[in-house]
């Protein structure tokens, strides 16, 4: 591939090299993030083969490793291990099991573990909590299924010391400290061929139909768990199933109701992640001819899947592991450029010194905002704003409408509102603000004021929205961001495309500029590959009328009329009418569109975005929106003691999307042509 054409996916991810204490090669270690860390536990060398019980962590924002080292006065760290499991509660990281030396300083003999280990996130430091003998208590494990949701440690499956598979489920109760249940499994789960996860956290009420998960059965609050697995690899078999392991031992099944344009093949030693309403399922991929490090998406909303495309990136060198960093909507691969994924997954070796960052946000896959307050509040910031009698400035807009407001309200929620308005004296009478934007732009940009949502239908208008964006980028407004970009992903179409593209170049939203350059490139691909087919079919219905009347000569017109009016074009559907007309929406999931870099689309929706920000999206477009306007006071005054509009915030102009190479030169990994059957045997 040359340097000019790049596949749109190559935008997605970034190769990045991690500096620090970097954690040696490692198998069988946990990862975990909290946060903007991420805690890297245990393991076994794979140098020495010896096991560890090494704590590392990683700054996601410095890429900066530290190895933590207990103080001489607090706990020790627990015993070596490997194959355990780590998860998140409140600050708590809890370990879980996993195979360990069964004397303390030999390597010879080996032992299944089922003690539990917390670290305190805040302290860094181990606590073992005493936990009493109890006849729900789990057997000793390892490479097992562990989640954690409702206070309560569920663990599912793994293997003994045999090799075999452990038919059972244990839940833990975190505030007793205390085993409360125990049950039988149908089928073997394990961490080489399974995950599970919990969905309680999942806002569901943004579905239309009932949660998959949710059992009428079974009360509203009842700790639900769902398990995906696949197996026979050669003819891979796709499972998944949901239960509730304190109210019911029946397991559900869910496998035949999982659809996409494709679906997962056999993944090795999945790991499975929450993300807004997806499952990010992720593994590595090995056949004869393939191999690689797979991303896939599950909406848990109508369970489509959705391949997640990261380009060339990562189809080099060894990546075969990944942890979702969910602040940013961004999914971490471990890896090495220079290295081969079969020989690695041969000694189940994951590396740590480079890592591949995914933004997941340009697929549509990102945490919705959350809602600070409940809608009755928010309808009654809108009659507050509605009322006159409270208000105590006029914000006059560039078409010379006024709107009526409270300071305290807008400095609350507009900093810059607020630092201006520090240390001013006024006089009495009303005060007026003049603000160079339309009054649509104005006006919802004082209903987020007053409520801290978007929940107006004019708020929600494509050209207001782009407005907004911009607003929050140049006032420093990151609450209004959020909502404004979330708000635009929702209202992404063909018709909207370049609208959104240019306002999210403006403001340095990447992963949304991302997303509407996907669209238009795929909107014009289609709408040519449609002009080809007519052009086609009219040339075989020229060839056809010709085969049947091949002695007619051609017919002259009777009349003597303007040609161009009876003239017809090559295409009954234009570029242009194409896009607005029969097309509607482009499915995200076409990422594996190229494109050339050092072209200029002839395309009128692809504008080329300079450094200065004068941007096409001025508020004059939003001029039409029809909005009521509130009342105006009846005290208003002329007083002018804020002649000027507003100054803008003189703030560096974000970048926009352009190939980026990576940060440093990785050199070409060596790839073996042919392909060694790797031990599939139970023994890790």
């Amino acid at each position: 591939m040359s340097q000019a054409t790049q596949s749109i996916a190559d935008l997605t991810t970034v190769l990045k090299q991690t500096t620090g204490d970097v954690p040696p090669p490692l198998v069988g270690a946990s990862s975990t993030t909290a946060g903007n860390k991420l805690y890297v536990f245990g393991g076994r060398l794979v140098s020495s083969r010896q096991m560890t019980n090494h704590l590392y962590i990683l700054n996601l924002d410095t890429l900066v490793w530290i190895h933590h080292v207990p103080e001489p006065h607090s706990s020790s760290a627990p015993r070596p291990r490997y194959f355990h499991s780590a998860n998140l509660y409140g600050h708590y990281l809890l370990i879980f099991g996993g195979m360990s030396y069964s004397v303390q300083r030999s390597s010879q003999n080996l032992c299944a573990l089922d003690d539990i280990c917390l670290l305190d996130l805040k302290s860094m430091t181990w606590k073992y909590p005493e936990i009493q003998p109890s006849i729900y208590s789990p057997q000793a494990r390892y490479a097992h299924l562990a989640e954690c949701s409702s206070d309560k440690l569920v663990i599912m499956g793994g293997q003994d010391m045999s090799n075999q598979y452990i038919n059972e489920i244990n839940v833990f109760d975190l505030i007793t400290y205390t085993w409360i249940h125990v049950g039988t499994l149908s089928k073997q789960y394990g961490a080489y061929r399974a995950i599970a996860f919990c969905p309680s956290r999942i806002n569901t009420k943004l579905q239309s139909s009932e949660p998959f998960w949710e059992n009428p059965e079974n009360p509203k609050d009842d700790l639900s768990v769902c398990v995906y697995s696949n197996y026979n690899f050669t003819d891979v078999t796709r499972d998944l199933q949901s239960f509730s392991p304190l109210s019911s031992s029946e397991f559900r099944d869910h496998s035949a109701e999982m659809s996409g344009t494709t679906l997962p093949p056999g993944l090795r030693f999945p790991s499975g992640d929450l993300l807004g309403h997806h499952m990010i399922l992720t593994g590595t991929y090995l056949t004869p001819t393939h191999r690689a490090f797979h991303i896939w998406a599950l909406n848990l909303a109508n369970l489509a899947w959705t391949r997640i495309d990261t380009g060339t990136m990562i189809m080099q060198g060894s990546w075969n592991r990944g942890i979702l960093y969910g602040d940013k909507n961004q999914f971490i691969v471990f890896g090495d450029r220079e290295r081969d994924l079969l020989e690695d997954y041969n000694h189940r070796q994951v590396n740590f010194g480079q890592i591949a960052v995914v933004e997941l946000e340009a697929f549509g896959i990102y945490s919705y905002p959350k809602e600070t307050c409940v809608p009755v509040a928010q309808e009654l910031g809108l009659s507050m704003l509605n009322e006159p009698s409270i208000s105590d400035i006029e914000i006059v807009t560039n078409d010379n409408r006024s709107i009526p407001a409270n300071t305290a309200v807008l400095a609350l929620r507009w900093p810059y509102f607020a630092q201006m308005s520090e240390g001013r004296i006024y006089s009495a009478g009303f005060k007026r603000l003049y603000f160079n934007e339309s009054y649509a732009v104005v006006l919802a940009l004082l209903q987020f004021a007053y409520t801290d949502h978007l929940m107006t239908a004019q708020q929600h208008h494509p050209n207001i929205l782009s407005r907004l964006l911009i607003l929050s980028d140049m006032y420093n407004l990151p609450r209004l961001g959020t909502l404004a970009t979330h708000a635009l992903h929702q209202l992404l179409t063909v018709s909207t495309a370049s609208l959104v593209y240019e306002a999210s170049a403006l403001t340095g939203k990447t992963s949304l500029q991302i997303r509407a350059l996907r669209v238009i490139i795929n909107a014009k691909k289609m709408a040519q590959q449609q002009h080809q087919q007519q052009q086609l079919q009219q040339q075989q219905n020229q060839g056809y009328q010709h085969q049947q009347h091949p002695q007619s000569p051609p017919q002259q017109p009777r009349h003597t009329y303007n040609e161009h009016y009876y003239q017809q074009p090559t295409s009954p559907i234009s570029e242009t009418s194409a896009y607005s007309s029969h097309y509607s929406i482009i499915k995200q999931d076409d990422a594996d569109e190229s494109y050339n870099l050092r072209n200029n689309y002839n395309y009128p929706s692809t504008r080329r975005i300079t450094s200065s920000k004068s941007s096409t999206l001025n508020s004059q477009e939003v001029n039409n929106v029809s909005i009521p306007s509130p009342k105006l006071s009846k005290s208003s005054t002329t007083y002018y003691p804020l002649s000027k509009s507003p100054p803008f915030v003189d703030r560096p102009r974000k970048a926009s999307l352009v190939p980026n190479s990576p940060p440093y030169n990785f050199k070409s990994g060596y790839m073996s042509s042919g392909y060694e059957r790797s031990n599939y045997g139970n023994r890790f």
